[in-house]
């Protein structure tokens, strides 16, 4: 029981730091704003006699640096370590599909349990579509509702982030506004201004999202894993 819970756990951590710093240099593209092109004045001779300027003549603009060149960038200038910025939080997350496939496999392993022992017809040891599909919404719709707070706070703090970078560009810097400091903080002022409740406002959606994909996913595990048994083992 508690291997597949390990080894999925295992899994997001390796995912997290391998792609982290994919993320943060995907990041970093999207939030430059490249210099606009400013107009140059050029005094040039017109028949050795005149002398004008242009000015409609913008300068070329600097390209943006591709992934691996902004992840230099970082690296060079921030320190390495800066690439995995955002891990932490990034890890928190893990324990979605974590909690996600170990239900799912302890639910399946109970199942085809009892279809075992009843001796279901034909000995297949497969869940139904319906099962897979049903098992698939159950688990997922679990995972989420336990770590849905902290997806939400991950999105409250990087908001918040976004709307005091976007005060102080402004000159707005008198407005009391200011930086969550972490997941704790943030979590703690969402439950004191909405209550608990608030801590899984727009669920709804979420699960709408996520729990009909998931099931999706488990249906064509086991259809998958039904399709390799039969060409894997002779009739």
């Amino acid at each position: 029981m508690g291997l597949s819970l390990v080894a999925s756990t295992l899994t997001g951590i390796i995912n997290v730091f391998l792609t982290t710093p994919l993320w943060n240099g995907t990041r970093r593209i999207m939030e430059s704003d490249p210099q606009p092109s400013k107009p140059v004045s050029i005094p040039y001779n017109i028949n050795h006699e005149k002398q004008a300027n242009i000015s409609a003549i913008p300068l070329k603009p600097e390209t943006e640096p591709n992934l691996w060149e902004m992840m230099y960038q970082i690296a060079n200038n921030e320190g390495i370590l800066q690439l995995w910025h955002g891990t932490v939080s990034s890890l928190l997350l893990v324990s979605n599909p974590a909690i996600q496939y170990f239900l799912y496999e302890q639910i399946r392993v109970w199942v085809l349990g009892i279809k075992n022992r009843r001796g279901s017809a034909g000995g297949s040891m497969q869940l139904t579509a319906m099962e897979a599909f049903a098992f698939g919404a159950l688990s997922k719709t679990v995972a989420t509702v336990v770590t849905y707070p902290l997806q939400l706070g991950q999105v409250l703090i990087r908001l918040r982030k976004n709307e005091v970078k976007d005060l102080e560009e402004a000159d707005h810097s008198n407005l009391n506004v200011e930086e969550y400091n972490g997941m704790t903080d943030c979590l703690y002022q969402q439950v004191t201004r909405g209550g608990f409740s608030s801590l899984f406002q727009g669920m709804s959606s979420k699960l709408v999202q996520t729990v009909g994909q998931a099931s999706f996913i488990f249906v064509t595990y086991e259809q998958m894993l039904a399709l390799v048994a039969k060409v894997m083992v002779p009739q």
